[in-house]
């Protein structure tokens, strides 16, 4: 506790403080954009990190990482239009709940929800860091196979009321992750149709774009004349969701702080596969499952506990191990680098004090993020009584010019087109899209965990023959979609 007092004496320098009001400030607006994102802010902003000393430049990228990740529920609550991927899973709860004219509430329970979340995985990165970073050492290729997996079949089936639709969504994803290059040998060319540009495989943000922005473009423009929704909030300058709406949710919302912590500490999972997995298990452990999807708190408070607390997981592995947790830590890890720091199981007793600062760097990080974005939700909220032939074109272009700006050419903008007719095709015959992203995101993970798998072992039933949490967790997976389709199956039967 005295060496957390000592790292806040330092990071409460004007300095600091000035830079990560800035750099929390930076990632809401990359966040809240679509088309731009929370890697995107952070490595716009890693040159000028060079410039600072260690403290200083480590403290900038935290607060951008904290702010990005929360920002991205501006436009997924008030467009259906989600800034980063983190924030897909936002859309399910959070529109529904800006269309009855809740937006300001909406945005106030995704803005208190993220400052829980971040706040639980910086307790979690300063208490147990070193027990959560030994359960992720023994997990081999085939226990991360086992979870991704897993993931893959939850979603699927509690995203949708048809199984199989859902699963068609999800093998979507599939294939579309395996556009490119082959992940493991790199010279295989898979899916390209002789498009040369093709070859790098898709980018996530154009997915993005191209799954959720385009097809609400689409469905909106015969409506561009009918009246906006109206954001019935309050005058008043700070919010926070009513008492009674903080104590009806706590359960959900220790549950989606472990799974998003959880998760984090996983290397590669992401922000986006907790927050799917968290409102999964909401959705299935509520009392009121039928109310989700409707424009229910519990379903934004689920989603945006849990990516934010991937944040704090997510820097477990790269403090203890050298691995990043997601992109965002690997920017930060080679920030470190850059200024000389060694990360890696060393660093926790050779540089202490740069361990404490950074935890108290996000521990800071999320009360700005929490202050300013509570600041601007009367800002917010008035996005929605912007009328739409303004709003639309004004995001198209947005949407364009993110995409664009990935990789610098005009030929990703072909492909969010293509993407958004498919989208826009699957959601008009209820194949939801949340399995499609989220098998778009495990997509190459999945393949190379199985055939790292396959290389250990020597095949699938040597794989199966394990005795461990990766063959438990494999037929768990199979099962999940099997017993739905039959307890559906049966409660059509008689209900006829």
């Amino acid at each position: 506790m005295e060496a957390l007092i000592s790292a806040a004496g330092t990071i409460f320098s004007p300095q600091i403080i000035g830079l990560m009001c800035l750099g929390t400030i930076v990632g809401i607006i990359f966040g809240a954009i679509p088309g731009l994102n929370t890697p995107i802010a952070v490595a716009l902003l890693l040159p000028f990190s060079f410039a600072l000393d260690t403290i200083p430049a480590v403290a900038l990228l935290i607060a951008v990482y904290m702010g990005g990740i929360s920002g991205g529920l501006v436009s997924a609550i008030l467009l259906r239009i989600p800034g980063t991927a983190a924030a897909i899973a936002t859309t399910f709860d959070g529109y529904p709940m800006c269309k009855k004219g809740l937006a300001a509430e909406a945005l106030a329970v995704g803005t208190f929800g993220s400052f829980i979340g971040g706040l639980f995985s910086a307790f979690a990165l300063w208490l147990i860091a070193p027990s959560l970073t030994k359960l992720a050492i023994k997990f081999g290729p085939w226990e991360y196979f086992g979870i991704t997996f897993l993931s893959l079949c939850l979603v699927s089936v509690l995203m949708g009321d048809n199984v199989v639709k859902g699963l068609s969504s999800m093998f979507i994803g599939l294939l579309l992750s395996t556009v490119g290059m082959s992940s493991m040998d790199g010279v295989v060319k898979r899916f390209t149709f002789g498009f040369y540009q093709l070859e790098a495989g898709l980018s996530m943000v154009i997915v993005i774009i191209g799954i959720y922005a385009v097809p609400e473009i689409l469905s909106t423009a015969g409506k561009l004349r009918e009246d906006m929704t109206s954001a019935n909030f309050e005058k008043k300058i700070f919010y926070l969701p009513s008492k009674k709406n903080m104590l009806s949710y706590w359960p959900c919302i220790i549950r989606s702080c472990i799974i998003g912590t959880f998760i984090g500490v996983l290397p590669g999972m992401g922000s986006s596969t907790g927050s799917m997995l968290s409102y999964a298990a909401a959705k299935k452990l509520s009392k009121h499952p039928e109310e989700f999807g409707t424009g229910t708190p519990e379903g934004v408070y689920a989603t945006e506990v849990a990516n934010n607390a991937v944040t704090g997981g997510a820097l477990i592995p790269m403090l203890s191990l050298g691995v990043p947790g997601d992109s965002v830590t690997a920017i930060i890890m080679a920030a470190l680098v850059m200024q000389g720091i060694t990360v890696g199981p060393m660093l926790f007793t050779t540089n202490k004090g740069l361990i404490n600062t950074l935890i108290m760097a996000v521990f800071v990080a999320n009360i700005l993020m929490f202050v300013f974005q509570s600041f601007g939700i009367p800002i917010f909220a008035r996005i929605v009584q912007v009328p739409r032939y303004y709003l639309m074109p004004l995001i198209a272009v947005c949407c364009v010019i993110g995409c664009i700006s990935v990789n610098n050419r005009i030929f990703d903008a072909y492909i969010i087109i293509v993407l958004g007719i498919l989208g826009y095709a699957l959601e008009k015959n209820s194949y939801p899209l949340p399995p499609l992203l989220l098998g778009f995101v495990l997509g190459s993970m999945v393949e190379q965990y199985y055939r790292r798998s396959l290389m250990y072992y020597g095949s699938f039933w040597g794989c199966m023959s394990q005795k461990g949490a990766g063959t438990i967790l494999v037929i768990v997976g199979v099962l999940i979609p099997i017993v739905s389709f039959i307890m559906k199956r049966m409660a059509a039967k008689k209900a006829s």
